[in-house]
């Protein structure tokens, strides 16, 4: 009986070897075709956006205790350790004509949200579109996320908590009137000072001019605040008696134009006429130019800048009534730049310009204006400065009822109100930032480029994004606005992220809290705009892979059949 036992435990054990033997085959077919799965999975996303490829890891299977003797167990298989994922860099499409697409070069991942969501997922397929609503998504409709940015590029915040879906506006809204304008110009040295024209009488006063101004009218006349003739260390400002004629170039030295906007976002050609007037003073090698700014064709005043003893005035000039100018009569203000032998500016004055458009019912609007303060307020008769009584001091347009040119100041034909036309917001301020330089050359040129703050409404045309991640809107009337800032995160441990289809991925415990990163700036990657990354998948590799993984199963697939012929003997022994 002891015999018979012993022997069926014999073919028991025999029997238990093959079945290890026969899980040992099945494991390593198991995990080949996982093998070819994960390789099959990498080739058929060869051409996924921003796919990144995987690896199937695996290791033996070996059990110890005391029963069993290392130097003699063949081990249990093998088991698929895990599928790591591959975050290295693929190629860049090259320019795709598309400037949504977007393409990080470097470490980081595109932030998204998912329609009615909050959740964050994260994705190197910078394949994005436009919705109907203008929102920046993806092909499945998950939202881009980005931070406000500010004109400058900077952003207040770099929280991923407070980030927003990503809008690009269709047009640029109300139309905004132009209130910070700008140019730069180099005036020639070498043009001949514009040759005086005195009358014999001073007709603001109506007086004999002093000697000295008689002999020197070049320095022009300098007048106290009620334009009283002064010595000039007690002048305000300089009046200059010229045959200025916009109709005629060879009255004044060059002039250029800029564009602003009124309040209706209508576009207004503002021109310079710019004249050069000589020394500054007797003996000095300082020289004057004298800048007149007209509107449409129309002159506009020139406030005064700062109080009490700061106080600021603008040049005036003066057409004598004798003179043969189609303006033969009038005052016209402008403003002075001083320049020293060298060519550089030493001043304007007034140090920040101003053309006022007062609301002609409120005569406070033009307070600092020379015009109303030599004159009188819009609507009062001119007691002061009129040089002739058939051209009132400043010319518009045709007064109302017959035509008439009177010699009363008013509201709507001597102002910017009128120059830009009715319907306009009625008080508009236009600060005028003229940089200057006078040098050698004898052609007057722009030496930078006029700058402008209004605008009419504009529709979107185009987008880009910077290597910084900023995505910036130009629309049909010429502005580019900043709109948002592309918000990039990282992670300590990217090979913790969870897959989860459409090339995106979420965080985990083991990837750690998404880290927020601002693109092209330390560790984080720059943004290619119309570029997109490719796969990081090498076909050549994967097959090579494939070949390698379907030999395993086969090899496998063989030792399970060998195995099983095995079993078959043990079990037919009697």
């Amino acid at each position: 009986m002891l015999i018979f036992i012993r022997a069926i435990s014999s073919t028991q054990l025999r029997i238990f070897e093959v079945l290890l033997m026969f899980g040992i085959s099945v494991s390593g077919i198991k995990n080949s075709q996982k093998h070819i799965d994960v390789t099959s999975n990498n080739i058929a996303n060869t051409n996924s956006y921003g796919f990144k490829k995987s690896r199937a890891e695996f290791a033996d299977v070996y059990a110890n205790s005391v029963f069993t003797n290392s130097k003699t167990n063949s081990g249990m298989g093998v088991q698929n350790t895990v599928v790591s994922q591959q975050f290295a860099q693929g190629a860049l499409s090259g320019d795709t004509g598309n400037p949504l697409d977007m393409a990080i070069l470097g470490n980081g991942f595109f932030v998204l949200e998912g329609p009615g969501s909050n959740a964050q997922t994260f994705t190197r397929n910078g394949a994005f579109q436009i919705n109907k609503e203008g929102f920046v998504v993806t092909a499945m409709g998950d939202y881009l996320q980005g931070w406000d940015v500010n004109p400058d590029g900077t952003t207040t915040s770099l929280d991923l908590s407070n980030t927003h879906n990503i809008q690009l506006p269709a047009d640029t809204g109300a139309p905004q009137m132009s209130t910070n304008i700008s140019i730069g110009v180099n005036l020639p040295a070498d043009k001949d000072n514009l040759k005086p024209n005195l009358p014999a009488e001073d007709p603001w006063k109506g007086g004999a001019f002093a000697k000295d101004i008689t002999d020197n009218p070049q320095f022009g006349v300098p007048r106290g605040e009620d334009g009283a003739v002064v010595a000039a260390k007690d002048a305000k400002f300089t009046q200059y008696f010229t045959d200025f004629d916009p109709k005629n170039a060879s009255t004044y030295t060059a002039s250029t134009s800029q564009t602003i906007h009124d309040s209706l976002g209508r576009a207004h050609t503002l021109t310079y006429y710019m004249l050069k007037m000589g020394p500054e003073a007797k003996d000095s090698n300082n020289s004057v130019w004298t800048v007149i700014p007209f509107v449409d064709g129309h002159p506009v005043d020139i406030a005064t800048q700062g109080d009490g003893a700061d106080k600021q005035f603008p040049s005036v000039i003066s057409v004598p009534e004798s003179s043969k100018s189609s303006v033969a009569g009038a005052n016209y203000f402008g403003f002075k730049c001083t320049f020293s032998p060298n060519g550089e500016m030493k001043n304007t004055v007034p140090g920040k310009l101003e053309l006022c458009n007062p609301n002609d019912a409120n005569v406070a609007t033009m307070g600092n204006s020379l015009r109303e303060h030599l004159f009188g307020p819009p609507g009062v008769a001119n007691q002061n400065g009129q040089l002739g009584n058939t051209v009132t001091d400043l010319t518009f347009e045709d007064r109302t009822g017959n035509n008439a040119k009177d010699s009363v100041y008013n509201g709507l034909d001597g102002s910017l109100h009128t120059a830009l036309g009715k319907g306009i917001d009625p008080v508009q301020k236009l600060n005028i930032q003229f940089a200057a330089s006078q040098y050698g050359s004898s052609n007057f040129s722009v030496s930078q480029a006029p700058t402008n703050d209004g605008y009419a409404t504009g529709i979107l045309i185009g987008m880009s994004v910077d290597e910084n991640g900023i995505i910036q809107c130009e629309y049909s009337n010429g502005q580019v606005k900043n709109i948002a800032k592309v918000a990039m995160a990282d992670f300590a441990n990217q090979q913790g992220l969870t897959k989860i289809g459409d090339t995106q991925w979420k965080q985990s415990n083991a990837s750690g809290e998404a880290i927020a990163k601002e693109a092209n700036s330390g560790s984080a990657g720059s943004i290619k705009g119309s570029n997109l990354e490719l796969s990081n998948v090498d076909l050549t590799n994967e097959l090579v892979e494939l070949i390698t993984a379907q030999r395993n199963y086969q090899a496998n697939a063989q030792s399970l059949q060998t195995q099983n012929t095995v079993m078959d003997s043990i079990l037919n022994i009697r």
